[in-house]
């Protein structure tokens, strides 16, 4: 009986998952890498011939929860489920711009997500530290808050020059429980020092 519940589980997750991407059109376009990140620009809407005084969400006046509501209220079911997954693909007729959220600083900015892009004349990469694990293994919350702020300050000037966005995968602050997990190396691991009070410190 519980084999036959996850299997209709799974094919009702299946369902969910072909009809939400159904929605999207045939041939989706490849949003461009995140080049441009504020939205309400008057002289980008006027460039759209779109009046942006007429969008309550760009009024920066009202409450988050007020413009957030008036964005979604605004759009169709398809325009909702083109904004889920990695790759939001915008809504042209609110002004709404394209995002690529998959940006990778495991352990330093990286080009691996498609969010972030070097570039050999401008920023030909960024600081690369040891992964997780082995920075865990020094017991020293200094460090960890100074890899965090050296990440941090990289991942906003590629932002500033306009090579990724402000969104980052990064360390993993689960407990690992199972040594056979093939990515256990992307969190501090199972020492109880770290998983107890001086891991939440940092």
């Amino acid at each position: 009986m519980a084999a036959l519940r996850l299997f209709l589980l799974s094919l009702s997750l299946l369902a969910v998952s072909a009809n939400s991407r159904s929605l999207l059109p045939s041939s989706t376009p490849k949003p461009p890498i995140n080049v441009s990140y504020v939205v309400c620009d008057e002289a980008r809407y006027l460039a759209l011939g779109l009046d942006m005084k007429a969008y309550s969400f760009c009024d920066k006046s009202l409450p988050f929860q007020v413009r957030a509501k008036d964005l979604v209220d605004r759009m169709t079911l398809e325009e909702k489920a083109q904004q889920l997954g990695n790759t939001a693909l915008g809504v042209d007729r609110l002004g709404l711009l394209p995002y690529e959220w998959w940006s990778e600083a495991l352990h330093g900015v990286s080009n691996v997500g498609p969010g972030t892009r070097f570039n050999k004349n401008v920023v030909p990469g960024a600081t690369s530290f040891p992964c997780p694990i082995h920075s865990a293994a020094a017991f020293n919350e200094k460090l960890w808050k100074t890899i965090g702020q050296v990440v941090s300050t990289e991942a906003r000037a590629m932002f500033n020059l306009g090579m990724a966005g402000l969104t980052y995968w990064s360390p993993n602050i689960n407990v690992v429980r199972d040594p056979r997990w093939g990515r256990a190396l992307e969190t501090p691991g199972e020492d109880p020092t770290w998983a107890g009070t001086r891991r939440w410190r940092t």
